[in-house]
């Protein structure tokens, strides 16, 4: 009796189990049996690994992409995932297992070509330099070097190079690597925590989602790597200034205006060593620069910073043009932007001052050619370009020193003072006229900022409700 043949069915993606019959045994293959779980993402969750090299000085680096072991046709191979995240590496693995059952190896080696080698950390600050520029509210130059910087140094301690190697792990190898090293020179402990999460802070600013969208649209495609960091602060409360300092203030600055003749001279021996106060230790700084010389411009910054409330890049910037007068014959200063400035959070603000406060700054006016309060030449239409540096940062810093010896910040060893001047501003106007004004003056997007950093009673209130009787 012959032989029946059949019509033999086609092995297609939705028929797994039939499978082409084999010329030379004239039979069909078993068909692989496919557990029930690898069809879920805690499988391939549960199955995801991280490969590791060791580099030239002789460390273990762990590639942050994960890989997944696959198996077919008795074949087992490693296949990487184009992907450091542990939820979208499962999905990964799943869809290509699922390719891998219909169409083979060929299916899922076409996506395993060798990726190109991963952006340096400079080469990313550059191609995020330029993403910036595309943000609906682009940072201002001198934010993005301050976040591009902040991404050095993190990398730097962390022993990375290349953005791939800028892991979780190694973002935290790096923090705890910072925090020895300040610990060397004996920081205070709420200082250094402070500064590891403005540092993670600005780094993590880097990979924004509105970052990584323009990046990823230049092709430049990359995640997150600060996801999950926690980034703690130490919020010390804040207090406003004695009154007997401000007071000695408002007495003593007309002697850094018109010169002191009682000042130390720089030149002088200086006095034997000894243990020192924190005091006398910012008037013996004091005493390096000359106060017998006249420091017009150092006047004018603190005037605007205690009077008016103004940042040191708003003093080093602020234009005789900023100052107007209304129909009351009241002086406004509109802090706008300019050729050389761009005002923080990128509007402008006004602020009505006291016309003393403008006649005081009319007195220190010797350069009647110069645009600036401060004085000194225009700054190049370009600059806002090349970064907003100082241009008068040896009358800021003069000032500064000055404020020390006077009891301004000085118990602290990187203390702004003239900042500390502008918080003072901030508690008087607060105090007077409550903390919405406050907020608006200083230019805070937020009351939050305003009331954590900024505002403190300068006076505390009477109170008057209790009534003891007998």
């Amino acid at each position: 009796m012959g032989t029946l043949n059949l019509p033999q069915k086609d092995a297609t993606g939705d028929n797994l189990e039939e499978r082409q019959v084999n010329d030379k045994t004239g039979k069909a293959p078993k068909a692989r049996r496919v557990r029930s779980a690898e069809g879920t993402l805690a499988y391939w969750k549960g199955k995801l690994f991280r490969n590791s090299y060791i580099d030239r000085k002789g460390r273990k680096i762990e590639i942050p992409e994960f890989y997944v072991r696959m198996r077919y046709e008795g074949v087992t191979k490693r296949v990487k995932l184009h992907s450091a995240d542990k939820e979208e590496a499962a999905e990964q693995a799943l869809r290509l297992s699922g390719q891998l059952r219909l169409n083979g190896w060929s299916a899922v080696l076409a996506n395993q070509a060798r990726l190109p080698s991963s952006l340096t950390i400079e080469d990313f600050c550059e191609a995020y330099e330029k993403a910036a520029a595309s943000m609906e509210r682009s940072p201002r130059p001198v934010t993005i070097n301050l976040y591009c910087r902040c991404l050095r140094l993190i990398a730097r301690f962390a022993g990375v190079k290349e953005i791939r190697q800028l892991t979780r792990e190694t973002i935290e190898r790096g923090r705890d690597a910072y925090r020895a090293e300040a610990r060397k020179s004996k920081r205070q402990e709420s200082a250094i925590q402070n500064t590891v999460s403005k540092v993670l802070r600005n780094a993590k600013a880097c990979f924004s989602r509105e970052a990584r969208n323009i990046l990823a649209r230049d092709g430049v495609k990359v995640e997150n790597p600060f996801e999950g960091i926690r980034l703690t602060q130490d919020i010390q409360p804040v207090f406003s200034l004695p009154a007997h300092v401000t007071q000695t203030i408002w007495d003593e600055l007309p002697l850094l205006r018109d010169g002191d003749p009682d000042a130390i001279d720089p030149n002088a021996k200086p006095a034997k060593r000894g243990k020192k106060s924190a005091l006398v230790k910012a008037r013996s700084a004091a005493s390096r620069i000359d106060f017998r010389q006249r420091h017009p411009a150092s006047y004018a910054a603190i005037v605007l910073a205690l009077g008016v409330g103004l940042r040191a890049n708003e003093i080093d910037k602020c234009r005789w043009s900023w100052f107007k007068f209304n129909a009351k014959k009241e002086c406004v200063v509109e802090i706008r932007a300019e050729s050389d400035f761009t005002p923080k959070g990128g509007g402008a603000r006004a602020i009505k001052i006291q016309n003393s406060v403008y006649d005081a700054l009319v007195e220190t006016r010797a350069d009647m050619v110069s645009p600036y309060v401060l004085g000194g030449e225009e700054n190049p239409a370009d600059s806002i370009i090349n970064g907003e540096n100082y241009r008068c940062a040896d009358a800021l810093e003069a000032a500064n020193v000055w404020l020390r010896a006077r009891g301004v910040e000085a118990d602290k060893k990187r203390g702004n003072a003239l900042h500390r001047l502008r918080k003072q501003f901030g508690s008087e106007v607060a105090t007077e006229f409550g903390l919405f004004a406050a907020q608006k003056l200083l230019g805070h997007s937020s009351p939050t900022v305003t009331a954590k950093y900024y505002a403190a009673q300068t006076e505390l209130p009477t109170l008057t409700h209790v009534r003891i009787m007998g």
